[in-house]
């Protein structure tokens, strides 16, 4: 059994065609489990009519200080929102990287583990403060 059928093929995001005839540039593996981490993460709560619980309240800490109870905060809605949306992969650890903060970036590292296959992964991505 090959990777691709235990995680999936979706769609990469954002949608992209190689040409007018081929259909669209799908995802798989590590891929589409990164961009379906990156989407929830950017997604705020009730963004979706139809699936009003999907994303998380990161948006909510736009304009907060960056001190540990407000990291802590941060820490544990991305755990939340990774277990009611995200199945398929268990968090392990996020760690904060706020050394261009003044700049107004925060830059937070996911590391969890995809469960069907038991590989560890991690991704960065940057939380615009302002």
């Amino acid at each position: 059994m090959i990777e691709e059928d235990i995680i999936g093929i979706g769609w990469s995001f954002p949608p992209k065609r190689k040409s007018a005839e081929s259909g669209p540039i799908m995802a798989t593996q590590n891929a589409l489990i990164r961009q379906s981490v990156y989407i929830l993460m950017h997604t705020l709560f009730g963004e979706r009519a139809l699936h009003s619980t999907f994303g998380s309240r990161l948006g909510d800490f736009n304009f907060d200080s960056v001190d540990p109870f407000v990291l802590a905060e941060m820490k544990e809605e991305i755990a939340n929102a990774l277990m009611l949306n995200e199945p398929r992969v268990e968090l392990q650890d996020v760690q904060f990287d706020s050394t261009e903060v003044y700049d107004g970036i925060l830059k937070i590292s996911l590391h969890y583990t995809i469960l069907e296959t038991n590989t560890s992964s991690n991704m960065v991505f940057p939380y615009y403060l302002n």
